[in-house]
């Protein structure tokens, strides 16, 4: 009877330990959020496991988060598609997947180069979880078990600094080196 009692109490525990872990987004195998690329197809983090992934959170009116996709891009050349993967995810509810398409074809125009990276769209999560004070853009980076690792507002650069940015501007290239080994 004291095994039976025991054995209960153990099941209850870990049946509760088991839902929060799935309910909190975290579980041992890494952190998850959803979110909506352009073509409508619901994507989740969980996706890209075995890969280091970068999320970027922008907006298609944000400045600065054009210059952080100059610093994107070089980092997109930089590391081959099996390693790591880029999710510019825009964090503006009232944009749509045109407005997207449209700011991406703005930027060939405009920089000449392609954003061939995954695009797509937050319904709030995502900036509510992993937005660092509320600023754009905010760069998010996950290991290949989808443990986040790093957290910065702001512009950061890939190898150097870019120009007019201040000298402790943090730089991507140690961190992914270190991720990806």
């Amino acid at each position: 009877m004291i095994v039976i009692k025991a054995f209960e109490k153990l099941s209850i525990f870990v049946v509760l330990f088991l839902l929060v872990s799935i309910f909190s987004g975290c579980t041992e195998s890494g952190e998850d959020f959803v979110f909506t690329s352009l073509n409508g197809e619901t994507k989740h983090l969980s996706d890209y496991r075995g890969k280091v992934v970068i999320l970027d959170m922008w907006a298609t009116w944000c400045g600065p988060c054009q210059l952080m996709m100059l610093e994107l891009n070089k980092v997109y050349e930089n590391y081959s598609r099996n390693d790591l993967e880029i999710i510019s995810v825009d964090i503006d509810t009232r944009e749509n997947a045109q407005k997207i398409q449209d700011f991406m074809d703005w930027f060939v125009q405009n920089y000449n180069i392609e954003l061939n990276w995954i695009f797509g769209m937050d319904d709030g999560s995502i900036s509510e979880k992993y937005m660092n004070e509320g600023l754009i853009p905010t760069l998010a980076i996950f290991d290949q078990k989808g443990r986040l690792h790093f957290r910065e507002a702001g512009i950061c650069g890939f190898k150097e600094i870019p120009s007019g940015l201040p000298s402790n501007t943090t730089l991507l290239a140690p961190i992914l080196d270190e991720l990806i080994k």
